[in-house]
């Protein structure tokens, strides 16, 4: 009867090791999937912030290129007014991320998508890296005429010698 009982300490044995073993396996796995989760997180809202990051780089350069621009003439010649051009106005590279900047006129009335008459810009500012997806953010950018301009009227019918760098600038929201 001795014999019969040494056999089934060492398969209690087995059988409790087996079931550690699986449940240490479980927990490294969860812990190794949520490790993987944040740092998505993190690598997406790294691109978010590029991209926001992008839009207040180009809110910038569109104020101070303005009149070497001709009125954005140059960035809007390339668009056909309801879709973004294929290629990017330009890139920026933002803590290494390279964030491409797209332009558009908004439907402001003139009937002509490639000039600008109300100092309003659609900005399309767009991250990405290989594996990890993108990040877009579009907004309209308006920009406060000088009051030595007479209005938007005059503004926008060719006084393109004048610097919009020192205008306050106001970010406008889209919604679809």
């Amino acid at each position: 009867m001795a014999c019969s009982e040494r056999g089934m300490a060492l398969v209690s044995v087995l059988l409790l090791l087996t079931v550690l073993l699986t449940l240490a396996h479980v927990l490294s796995e969860k812990v190794w999937q949520s490790t993987r989760q944040v740092a998505e997180a993190a690598s997406r809202a790294q691109l978010f912030w590029a991209a926001q990051a992008g839009i207040e780089a180009a809110r910038q350069q569109l104020a101070a290129g303005y009149a070497s621009s001709g009125g954005w003439r140059d960035f809007l010649a390339r668009g056909d007014g309801r879709n973004y051009p294929p290629e990017p106005a330009w890139v920026s590279v933002i803590h290494g991320l390279q964030v491409e900047i797209y332009l558009r006129d908004n439907p402001d009335g003139d009937d002509d998508v490639r000039s600008d008459n109300d100092l309003r810009i659609y900005v399309l500012a767009r991250a990405q890296r290989a594996q990890e997806g993108e990040a877009m953010i579009e907004c309209l950018c308006g920009f406060d005429p000088p009051a030595a301009s007479g209005g938007l009227s005059q503004f926008g019918q060719g006084a393109y010698g004048t610097s919009l760098t020192g205008r306050p600038i106001s970010r406008y929201g889209i919604s679809d």
